[in-house]
């Protein structure tokens, strides 16, 4: 069968409305499963969507692939996520997909369509399962110990902040669902952080990204996002969306973690969380690191980002 021709669409838009359109782009993964001996991985004939990502990305049986294109930062993406996958590797404690092979379906192309064929994490995703609230600590701690093996890793040959492009602090965070007058404060707010304490982290650890099975993690998927930066970028999206601000587990899962809370710890948290929305409106196509917490916190009432940060994450 030979490739398919590459895929074109009209704009952004047009690619993010066919991103879990298994139709589509099932002639694109079956190329790859042929190529790499795969196709009877499956355990029937139907390929899985993934659900919400950037990139599309299909569950056939016990493999996933994934292919990077279609937005501006798809390069970046597939060699974060490829060397991630790569160093997190050499730690078998840590819950990450195994890289089982990568290619591209096209050369000498703009649009080269690159792939990552990893093994697939079992559950459900974590914004799927139904988790007992001595479940949802138990995760928590599970995550965090998690999350201390990925930053003591030794951050080699993966994606770091120096490859940031320059960040409009100040024009993310008006993009979020910051009242303006606490996104005003942005710009000020990160050029008073002290030095960033670099690790290696995740970046994306959202319910989509932690798997459950029978209320107990089973991996943590999707390292395109994975950079060495400030070990703080890791919290915000955790926070609010694993933990839907519940201060009660972020202390569990910092425990865990053995995280060196220093006093400006709330102060370090917020302004990275200022970083993570930046980064993020680079990286995606949508992007808001606030807009459960303003569902739980009155931003109105809230007068400066320092409130905030202890508001946020004083523990």
């Amino acid at each position: 069968m030979p490739t398919p021709p590459a895929p074109a669409f009209a704009s952004l838009r047009d690619y993010v409305s066919r991103l879990e359109d298994t139709g589509f782009w099932w002639p694109y993964a079956a190329e790859v499963l042929a190529r790499h001996d795969l196709t009877g991985a499956g355990a029937g004939p139907d390929p899985v969507s993934g659900v919400g990502g950037t990139y599309p990305t299909f569950l056939y049986g016990d493999v996933v692939v994934k292919l990077f294109g279609g937005t501006g930062a798809w390069r970046e993406s597939h060699a974060a996520e490829r060397a991630a996958l790569a160093l997190v590797a050499t730690d078998p404690e840590i819950a990450a997909p195994r890289l089982l092979g990568e290619g591209r379906l096209y050369d000498g192309a703009d649009a080269s369509w690159p792939y990552l064929i990893s093994t697939r994490v079992h559950g459900d995703a974590g914004e799927r399962a139904e988790l007992s609230a001595a479940q949802r600590l138990s995760l928590a701690e599970e995550l965090g110990r998690q999350v201390r093996r990925v930053h003591a890793l030794p951050p080699s040959g993966v994606a770091t902040d120096a490859d940031w492009p320059v960040l409009d602090i100040a024009d993310a965070a008006r993009r979020s669902s910051l009242p303006p007058r606490l996104a005003a404060q942005a710009a000020d707010y990160v050029a008073r952080l002290r030095p960033f304490d670099r690790v290696f982290v995740h970046g994306d650890l959202t319910p989509r990204h932690a798997f459950v099975e029978n209320g107990r993690l089973t991996g943590i998927i999707d390292w395109g996002d994975a950079t060495v930066t400030d070990r703080h970028y890791e919290l915000c999206q955790v926070h609010r969306a694993v933990f839907h601000c519940d201060k009660a587990l972020l202390r569990v899962f910092l425990d865990a973690s053995d995280w060196p809370a220093g006093k400006d710890f709330p102060r370090q948290a917020l302004g990275l969380a200022l970083y993570r929305q930046a980064v993020g409106l680079v990286q995606h196509h949508s992007m808001d690191v606030f807009e459960p917490v303003a569902q739980v916190l009155p931003l109105d009432d809230i007068g400066t980002l320092d409130e905030l940060a202890t508001e946020l994450f004083g523990v």
